[in-house]
């Protein structure tokens, strides 16, 4: 990757949403999680509601917003830990509750079926459901880790990355990748049951344009599951400029249902349902960030306290016990939507 020592220009461009150029900057933050020089704007159009930056970083720069150290492109492919631990209670549940019929779960003890019931969320956010004849897309597949999960259980993957180096690891997964912006791939319409894009819309410089190509990949009974940071979540609401779903200067955009809504009825589709999630790990990056930015030896003690074995695990036991409240509230950290054609 390119260097990121100096400081990235940038560019005004009409808003991602309707293209208007009545933009309220709120604010310029700092790059808070990896330390890419400069400020960049918070903005939001006064005619859509949109919260984007911009003025945002030129197109031809953007690759130095992503430093080497940039996590989801230096983690391995590896098998994960799910399947690894508890592969029979894990087939045995997408088998029973999500229709992977050619899954063989014969193997599934009583134990295996306590452990699915009793992990049953976490198996629903992991896998989606079986769908037609199992092709899959992933958009932004980074290192190929999601998708040597999908390979596993039997579906037929392909992948799209930006970024060459992490493109270069999905490639022992799968051959069938395009390294590349989305909308330029070249998969054809209709070629994918299901089109998954994790944290990675919020990145793009074309939203709309790469939503209408994922809903054009779809089959006609295909679905699309885009998950997004949450700016109207409590994370933002807690940490303002702190809040790790801004991740300035890689977050171009930034998502609430309503702006997600409209952006995908703009690129053809509708959002059938959306399930609001907070993992502790994005409540306690936000909190370093703010605490890290703090003077005096309390805020120090608290950062070493929340760094270590104890702290940590007890912040997240903490977490884990009132993030709940999230969900019907409408407040998670991220949100996951599920998109059919329009």
């Amino acid at each position: 990757m390119a260097s990121v020592s100096a400081t990235l220009e940038l560019e005004s461009v009409p808003c991602p949403l309707c293209g208007g150029r009545d933009l309220a900057t709120l604010g310029w933050l700092r790059d808070v999680a990896l330390g890419v020089p400069g400020t960049f704007p918070l903005a939001r159009c006064r005619d859509c509601g949109l919260l984007q930056q911009n003025p945002r970083v030129r197109d031809d720069q953007m690759d130095r917003a992503y430093p080497e150290n940039y996590p989801p492109h230096t983690r391995d492919a590896e098998m994960p830990r799910m399947l690894r631990h508890a592969g029979p209670a894990v087939r045995w549940a997408l088998a029973t509750w999500l229709g992977y019929r050619h899954l063989d779960a014969s193997d599934a003890t009583l134990g295996d079926r306590l452990w699915a019931h009793l992990w049953r969320r976490k198996i629903r956010e992991n896998f989606p459901p079986w769908i037609g004849e199992g092709r899959l897309l992933d958009v932004g597949c980074a290192n190929g880790r999601f998708l040597n999960q999908m390979k596993l259980v039997g579906w037929r993957v392909a992948g799209i990355e930006i970024d060459p180096v992490a493109a270069s690891k999905a490639r022992t997964v799968t051959s069938e990748l395009f390294v590349g912006d989305p909308v330029d791939a070249p998969f054809a319409a209709g070629a994918f049951d299901v089109v998954t894009s994790f944290h990675v819309v919020e990145h793009l410089t074309r939203p709309v344009a790469a939503l209408e190509r994922m809903i054009d990949w779809l089959t006609p009974n295909g679905l699309l599951i885009v998950e997004v940071p949450n700016a109207g979540g409590v994370g933002g609401r807690l940490f303002g400029r702190y809040w790790s779903g801004l991740d300035f200067p890689r977050h171009l955009v930034h998502f609430t249902p309503p702006t997600m809504a409209a952006m995908v009825q703009r690129a053809g589709g509708r959002v059938v349902s959306a399930a609001h999630r907070t993992k502790p790990r994005y409540l306690t990056r936000s909190l370093r960030h703010w605490l890290r930015d703090q003077s005096g030896a309390r805020h120090r003690l608290t950062l070493a306290a929340l760094d270590s074995r104890v702290g940590g695990g007890a912040a997240k036991l903490a977490l884990e016990l009132i993030m709940p409240i999230n969900r019907p509230l409408g407040l998670g950290e991220v949100v996951r939507y599920f998109i059919r054609r329009g």
